[in-house]
């Protein structure tokens, strides 16, 4: 496959290039993948449980739970997202900063700020996907098994594990997707800037990041842009095409027409 004859060839020949510095512009690439997809998951796994909890709890109990919920995701939808994630970043800099016996070796602050990065990015990212659960939850609220069902006494535990739940499921998973691709661009966004990832581990980011002064030389060195820019348009690209097939699969209205056909 192309794969083993790029990892083959690339003890001879860098296919990509090299950086000012000597390094494999392929690796550094394939490194960054790895990087893209741990904090589009971690990111995605965090910021899940706060929107669906929140939103189900809205939409369900109406009053002032909603009204609580909604102060919450508005007041954060207000706020810059790149400059709450940014101030959030340089927070835990500090704090790294002035504690350093917390971390004995570089690698090791590197991954605090790995997972604070995650962390951070999932506890600012849940307005949009609450804000969906809400809406579907109000309306599944209203059907009338769910109206028959307070009739019969069922306790509401049972309604929302029974009847709202699996209802919102495709919401959350066509959601999770795409998250997951906004949040890889994210991270390439924010390293460009200089408070994403440390600059130690491999990122699309950072590699965009020191392409800067790169592309300024003559001659132009460019294959490094192009390598970190290649790699995660597949990724993204890739997540946006399985998106659509979540949504195919598990969206009741794609099967009710698949009926009627």
């Amino acid at each position: 496959s192309a794969s083993v004859w790029m990892v083959s060839i690339s003890h001879h020949y860098h296919i990509l290039g090299t950086d000012q510095g000597g390094a494999d512009v392929l690796y550094q690439s394939l490194k960054g993948v790895r990087t893209g997809v741990l904090l589009g998951t971690l990111a995605t796994l965090v910021m899940l449980p706060i929107a669906v909890t929140l939103g189900v709890m809205a939409g369900y109990f109406k009053g002032w739970v909603d009204d609580v919920v909604q102060y919450l995701y508005t007041t954060l939808s207000s706020i810059p997202g790149i400059l709450l994630i940014a101030a959030s970043v340089l927070l835990f800099q500090v704090y790294i900063d002035l504690n350093p016996d917390f971390f004995a070796v570089g690698m090791e602050k590197a991954d605090a700020k790995f997972i604070a990065l995650c962390f951070i990015l999932g506890v600012t990212s849940w307005s949009t996907l609450c804000r969906l659960i809400r809406a579907e939850t109000l309306k599944i609220s209203q059907l009338g098994y769910v109206q028959a069902a307070h009739a019969f006494g069922v306790s509401h535990s049972r309604i929302l594990g029974r009847h709202v739940l699996p209802n919102v499921v495709h919401i959350i998973l066509i959601t999770f997707v795409l998250d997951f691709s906004a949040l890889v661009l994210a991270e390439a966004v924010l390293s460009y800037i200089g408070v994403g990832v440390d600059p130690s581990m491999g990122s699309w980011g950072n590699m965009i990041n020191g392409a800067r002064s790169e592309l300024s030389r003559e001659p132009t060195i460019w294959w490094t842009l192009t390598g970190a820019f290649f790699f995660m348009f597949i990724l993204v690209l890739a997540a946006n095409l399985f998106s659509d097939l979540v949504r195919d699969a598990f969206d009741p209205r794609t099967s009710l027409r698949r009926a009627d056909a």
